[in-house]
């Protein structure tokens, strides 16, 4: 049975009319940081179901890595005529 936001919510609702009336405030705000901790990671799990693929904008991919530009490295081709090793007199 999967718990709804609006459950969730009702039981924030409940824990601060709690703290007010019986003065355990320290106890019912770890208890409504609980929640809205569930209350949030819910809300990224359904938020990640719904995008298949995580895609970066080149503005984000550009703030992670910076601007420099990728160094690409030159291909060197081996003579064959010569020989391929050095200890080939």
């Amino acid at each position: 049975m999967a718990i709804t936001d609006k459950q969730i919510l009702k039981k924030i609702i409940l824990e601060c009319e709690q703290a007010l009336q019986n003065g355990k405030t320290r106890e019912h705000a770890k208890a409504v940081q609980t929640l809205a901790d569930l209350l949030l990671d819910s809300g990224e799990q359904q938020g990640n179901k719904s995008s298949s693929v995580n895609q970066i904008t080149e503005n984000e991919w550009r703030q992670m890595v910076g601007n420099k530009p990728i160094k690409q490295t030159e291909k060197v081709e081996l003579d064959e005529d010569t020989g391929g090793s050095l200890l080939d007199f």
